[in-house]
Order: structure tokens, then sequence, then C-alpha cells
């Protein structure tokens, strides 16, 4: 009898570590993306004198102030490189400190950098 006991026991043990592999884990409440990230207010400045403030809401919206007009809110794009926003008509292209401003596929404001 005790060589039946001990295959079971086995058997139990194979089930348990099989059981074991199947589990997932999902990340903790505490893990952040880099998608959800905090509301952020940039301060660009341009090489004439411009100035571009542009908060970014999370990774999904851009609500940028261009020199001598009232906001703008662009949401996010499709971009190969950097961020990019837009509604069509007025675009902000952002890669590392720098942004550049597009209006009707026309570059308006260029060579702009973070200040903050």
């Amino acid at each position: 009898m005790k060589p039946l006991l001990d295959a079971s026991i086995v058997a139990a043990a194979l089930a348990g570590l099989a059981l074991a592999g199947c589990t997932t884990t999902s990340p903790t409440s505490d893990a952040t993306d880099e998608t959800m990230a905090a509301d952020e207010t940039v301060v660009f400045a341009c090489p004439g004198g411009e100035t571009i403030t542009a908060q970014f809401v999370g990774a999904e919206t851009a609500i940028v102030t261009l020199p001598d007009q009232d906001p703008i809110t662009l949401p996010a794009t499709e971009s190969a490189s950097g961020a990019r926003y837009s509604n069509g008509t007025t675009t902000l292209w952002n890669k590392g400190d720098e942004v550049l401003v597009e209006v009707d596929n026309t570059v308006v404001l260029s060579d702009c950098t973070a200040q903050n």
C-alpha cells in the first residue's frame, strides 16, 4: 500500500506545480504608467522671443497657448518619433525639450525650448 501512497503524493505535487504555472499576476496599483503621467505645464521660448505654453494632460491632450491667441486643445495623434498633438489645423510637435508649431501645414514657430 505504501507505493500507492507515494505515487498519490507525487501526482498531487505535480498537479499543484502545474496549476501554479497557470497563474498570472497583474501590476499593483502602485505601478506608474508613462501614459498616466500627472498634468505638466511647460513654457517654451522660441528664438524670435515668442513663448508657447503647453499643458500636457496625460498623454492624450495638450492645451496650447500660442502668442496672442486663446488656448487651443489639441488631441494626441500618431507620431513616428516624439509626440504630436493636432486638431487638423494647428499641430504641436514635441521631442525632448523642444517643440515646433505648424498652422495649416506651415511651420510658424520652431526650435522652441523648454524653460522650466
